[in-house]
């Protein structure tokens, strides 16, 4: 018997699942390659043979022409045109652009079936030797390994320690310590102490990297190295490339996948499945069929007309009643019979008295095709004074 389910009975909720991955220098998965600024040409120095692809080539130049044109082509503050996630901020200092091309840039590329529908935003991290990289969820690579800062060398030797971040906005604190040999530094900036480490300085330049300066405000607060595009499954290095990758770098990150949760439920009326289909235990009465010969030679029955099928005589029982195939078990206002449920129930060991067991549901397509099988963790009767309710789940 086939039973209609209403589609206000059914239900497809979606969610995102998510898996991590780990690679690094010496993964074959991934690729890593480098774009450089340049006119197209297939000889010279822009090509590469080596790299993670075995006996791969590609040019510089064309990556390089490849990630301008798409991701760096001057549409980036607008919603229509651009590629990529971006945050509301609109900066034109070079240091704290989002996006921001120089003559050449390093790619890694992870291919789409370790990314699915993309990478998870703010999942990613990429380890350089001992500085991390991690993205701020709006499609930038951040430095997490401290602050970078352009220090007035004159000021150094005085109480005032002057200095610029990356958004070139400037600050004055005041000088309490700094211990050359454990590179510690102690600066108070509106009356509160604050202990950064430094873990290069650039003398020359003034430039200086430090742990972290917690008061840093606005687009100075953060470093930029380059960018994040989630669905293309690219990591793009922008700023001082050359530098980058170099050695051993490790690159982890979480891939996206959506599933659906369907949910059906099925409703089994007193008046449904409410008499046994085992042939040994009803009897047709009524009716009108036909007998064809199929090919194969076999006589087969065909109703034309349904029978009503009753419960056989089982006995007499003990205290007189008997159970005979009178009690009629089909739906309408032929419902006599019931009444003798819980007596049956007591004599009969299958329970199979115009009620049977439920241990299978299938669901089926609109071709009457079946697609998914569900099995009960134990028979349940088919009760024919209640309704029975059934909740099947399953991902896809």
């Amino acid at each position: 018997m086939l039973k209609r389910i209403p589609k206000s009975d059914i239900s497809v909720r979606p969610f995102k699942a998510y898996k991590q991955w780990a690679f690094d220098n010496d993964s074959t998965e991934i690729t890593v390659l480098e774009a450089v600024n340049g006119s197209y040409s297939s000889t010279g120095s822009n090509i590469l043979t080596s790299g993670s692809l075995s006996g791969s080539s590609y040019n510089k130049h064309s990556v390089y022409g490849q990630l301008r044109a798409q991701f760096y082509n001057g549409h980036e503050d607008n919603p229509f045109l651009r590629f990529g996630n971006k945050t509301l901020t609109y900066d034109i200092v070079e240091g704290t652009r989002e996006r921001f091309l120089s003559s050449s840039a390093k790619v890694i590329s992870i291919p789409q079936i370790y990314v699915g529908e993309g990478i998870k935003k703010g999942s990613a991290i990429l380890t350089d030797g001992a500085f991390a990289y991690s993205d701020d969820s709006h499609g930038n690579l951040i430095d997490l390994s401290g602050d970078l800062i352009t220090v007035s060398l004159s000021n150094l030797n005085s109480s005032v320690f002057n200095f610029k971040d990356i958004a070139l906005t400037e600050y004055s604190a005041s000088l309490v310590s700094a211990d050359i040999n454990s590179g510690e530094l102690v600066v108070s900036y509106n009356s509160v102490s604050y202990t950064m480490v430094i873990q290069k300085f650039d003398v020359e330049n003034g430039i200086m990297t430090v742990d972290n300066i917690p008061f840093l405000t606005g687009a100075g607060a953060t470093s930029k190295i380059g960018n994040i595009f989630y669905s293309q499954g690219l990591l793009v290095l922008t700023r001082s490339p050359e530098t980058l990758l170099q050695t051993q770098w490790d690159l982890t990150f979480k891939s996206t996948e959506t599933i659906y949760e369907h949910e059906y439920l099925l409703i089994v009326n007193e008046s449904d499945y409410n008499v046994s289909t085992n042939p040994s235990a009803v009897k047709s009465v009524g009716g009108a069929y036909e007998l064809f010969t199929d090919d194969y030679g076999k006589v087969k029955r065909v109703y034309t007309e349904q029978p009503v099928k009753y419960i056989k005589k089982l006995t007499t029982l003990e205290n007189g009643n008997s159970l005979d195939y009178r009690f009629s078990g089909s739906v309408g206002n032929k419902l006599a019979g019931f009444e003798h449920f819980d007596l049956s129930g007591s004599v009969d060991s299958t329970g199979s008295f115009l009620a049977p067991f439920i241990t299978t549901i299938g669901l089926y397509d609109d071709d009457c095709d079946l697609v998914a099988v569900a099995k009960l963790p134990k028979p349940i009767k088919s009760d024919p004074e209640i309704p029975v309710n059934f909740i099947v789940r399953f991902d896809t």
